[in-house]
This record gives C-alpha cells, sequence and structure tokens, in this order.
C-alpha cells in the first residue's frame, strides 16, 4: 500500500523536459533514496510491516529532498547559462569590492579609509 502511494507522489516529478534524461536522473535519485532507507531501517533493526512502514517513509523523504536539490541546482545553472554577462559582471565587481576592503583593512591611511563628508 505504501509502494502505491510512494508511486503517486514521485511520478509526476520531473528534472528535465527529456523523457530518457529524466528516467535516468530518477532511476539514479530512486537508487539513492533506497540505499539510504534500506541502510536506516537495518541500523534501526526494525522487521515485518514496521520495517516496511519506516522504510518507505525514508525513502519518500530522501527522495523528496534530493529531488528538490536537484532542481535548485538546474535552475540556478541554467539562470548563470542564461545569464552569464550579468553574473560575470557581479562577480567581477564583488571580487573589486573585497579586493578594496582587504586593502583598506592593511593600509589604514589610505584614501579607502577616509571620511567623504
Amino acid at each position: 500500500m505504501i509502494k502505491i502511494i510512494f508511486d503517486l507522489i514521485t511520478s509526476p516529478l520531473l528534472l528535465f523536459e527529456n523523457p530518457l534524461q529524466n528516467y535516468i536522473a530518477m532511476a539514479i535519485i530512486g537508487t539513492i533514496s533506497y540505499g539510504i532507507a534500506f541502510r536506516a531501517v537495518g541500523e534501526l533493526g526494525l522487521r515485518g510491516q514496521a520495517g516496511s512502514d519506516v522504510h518507505w517513509t525514508i525513502r519518500l523523504i530522501v527522495f523528496l529532498v534530493i529531488w528538490l536539490l536537484c532542481c535548485i541546482v538546474i535552475k540556478i545553472v541554467t539562470f548563470v547559462i542564461n545569464n552569464w554577462i550579468i553574473v560575470t559582471i557581479c562577480v567581477i565587481m564583488i571580487l573589486i569590492v573585497y579586493t578594496a576592503k582587504k586593502y583598506a583593512d592593511a593600509h589604514p591611511n589610505s584614501i579607502l579609509n577616509k571620511k567623504l563628508f
């Protein structure tokens, strides 16, 4: 019964538009979640229906967490690829400010430490 609920919850989840890539990614996530749940239930020493319930609960939670992390990483990578010029400019500006701050901390009499007003 719990396996049916697991399949109903996880079947509509997508990572990629390409079905083959999505099946491969979901198979990898499913294998990882199975291994973690199997190891956790084995260490708890649960058997029978209680072990099965705990296994499927852990497996579902781990599956959803890994899927969510993969979605976040894919969205970030897609954003960086689509907006690489803006991201590059922002990174360069942050590095300039960081370098100026380090220089100002190392040289207390520099112009960077003077008050403007």
